[in-house]
């Protein structure tokens, strides 16, 4: 998928793309870096990136920020090609649902939609992922009474419906948080730099007279 999306990169207009690559990418490393207690959420502006950049260039961001985190001691050096297609789902999807959404709702009501829906599908995702490798779900959850969770023959662990629950439940806080900050984020940018979003705002969705917002 990364290789793809590089070779993309030959019909982009490099000299404007390339320059906001890097800003997003950094924008989403020092995001990703705070923490919102006690949920323990990190904020990751992937569906930002994916609107403002474009799926490609989105799932290249997501490559780059994942690739720094694991290098600067966050870990997950082994899976960071499953974690940047989590990211880059997000970014991916947060693109093609903003751009898909009616016309007639707000910037900021699309980017806020569109960035729940994105999440909710890349943590569907990854649910369906630790399900398919049987990894040990009960690991991420805290243990009752002492015991391990029993296992059937097949490797599938009853704890996998909890992790789900609170992957789901967990997220859903940090989903509107996020959500609302993409979409102030998107309404600032529609307003003082409409060129950023001219490849996904239709014509009938830019005030007249906007410079830049003809697609």
């Amino acid at each position: 998928v990364l290789a793809f999306c590089l070779y993309r990169l030959r019909g982009m207009d490099r000299r404007k793309k390339i320059p906001l690559l890097g800003v997003l990418s950094a924008v989403m490393l020092a995001a990703m870096s705070l923490e919102i207690l006690p949920i323990a959420y990190h904020l990751n502006l992937s569906v930002v990136a994916g609107i403002l950049l474009g799926p490609s260039l989105g799932f290249i961001a997501a490559f780059i920020v994942n690739c720094m985190l694991a290098l600067l001691g966050h870990g997950g050096i082994t899976v960071m090609g499953l974690n940047t297609l989590l990211l880059g789902a997000e970014a991916m999807l947060g693109h093609a649902l903003f751009y898909l959404l009616p016309d007639h709702w707000s910037v900021s009501r699309r980017a806020a939609s569109a960035t729940v829906l994105a999440l909710l599908l890349a943590s569907c995702c990854l649910i369906a992922i630790v399900g398919i490798s049987h990894a040990d779900s009960d690991r991420f959850l805290p243990r009752h009474g002492g015991e391990a969770d029993h296992q059937d023959d097949r490797g599938s662990s009853p704890a996998l419906g909890a992790f789900a629950v609170t992957v789901l439940s967990v997220g859903l806080i940090g989903w509107i948080i996020e959500a609302a900050v993409t979409g102030a984020v998107i309404r600032f940018l529609s307003q003082v730099k409409p060129e950023l979003l001219s490849h996904v705002l239709h014509k009938d969705t830019c005030k007249a007279g906007t410079e830049g917002c003809t697609p």
